[in-house]
């Protein structure tokens, strides 16, 4: 990891951001900004949170959720969600 930000750090000061990026490894955080419509937030906030899903995108389903929720309560009905916060019976899914 530190070979890669070492490598990653040089080649942004010759070369910009963007290409340096492509050399860090997955395991690296990166904070990224995705824009979408309703629709595309409550696909997503809605196929991501099934019991089925792995709990790290499950959480973040919830979340889109809840930003919706507070910024626009009425469209806070619209949403199929389940709380991530209930227990699963694994058995069940």
């Amino acid at each position: 990891m530190d070979a890669a930000h070492s490598a990653y750090r040089a080649l942004r000061a010759a070369a910009g951001p963007e290409p340096a990026a492509y050399l860090l490894p997955l395991g690296t955080r990166v904070r990224a900004v995705f824009k979408m419509d309703f629709a595309e937030a409550l696909y997503i906030a809605e196929l991501r949170s099934g019991v089925a899903g792995h709990f790290s995108y499950r959480r973040v389903a919830w979340e889109m959720y809840r930003a919706v929720a507070k910024r626009h309560p009425a469209l806070a009905g619209y949403f199929r969600i389940e709380d991530v916060n209930a227990p699963v019976d694994l058995l069940k899914r």
